[in-house]
């Protein structure tokens, strides 16, 4: 009895975490690509497009060949395959790599996110370019009132975010400089 109320209490603050780790690596990958999308965060990577050019963009050359999106599934595979050979290449450990059923058939996404979270922290090592926040595993930090790892003002859940007001948001910021 006891165990299930403890299982229970645990399962949201879990989910708290998926969540700011999404929306950690979702605003990354957006600031390093310079594009921002309006799919939600599994069908925005699903397909592999998205982290092949990420990785492409991190290591130039990494990937090889056309980056090919569309629905043939086999296409989608080979796009996870070139992006989980060129992860493991870079030097992600092979026990933060996901397999190809998690993203393709959607079965473990806090794995792909473990997996593009530990890619993001080996790149803030060599890589010249955005780099992603701490550990989302820090509690509501009660100076700043904002979770840990989060830049001020972006501490919500980015996949449940309007994008077009932020789209608004940087074009303008983008015109100013």
């Amino acid at each position: 009895m006891m165990s299930e109320s403890i299982t229970c209490l645990l399962l949201p603050h879990k989910r708290v975490v998926e969540n700011t780790r999404e929306s950690q690596v979702l605003l990354w990958i957006w600031n390093i690509l310079k594009e921002i999308s309006e799919f939600d965060y599994e069908q925005y990577l699903r397909d592999g497009v998205v982290l092949c050019r990420l990785m492409n963009a991190i290591n130039e050359g990494s990937i090889k060949g056309e980056i090919t999106s569309g629905t043939n599934i086999k296409q989608k595979r080979e796009n996870i395959e070139q992006f989980l050979r060129a992860c493991s290449a870079y030097g992600v450990p092979k026990d933060q790599l996901f397999g190809v059923e998690d993203l393709l058939l959607l079965q473990n996404i806090p794995k792909v996110t473990r997996c593009v979270f530990a890619l993001g922290k080996l790149a803030a090592e060599n890589f010249d370019g955005p780099e992603l926040g701490d550990e989302p595993y820090e509690p509501l930090d009660p100076k700043s009132l904002r979770r840990g790892g989060m830049p001020y003002g972006d501490d919500i859940y980015v996949a449940h975010v309007n994008t077009q007001d932020i789209k608004k948001m940087i074009y303008s910021h983008n015109k100013t400089d």
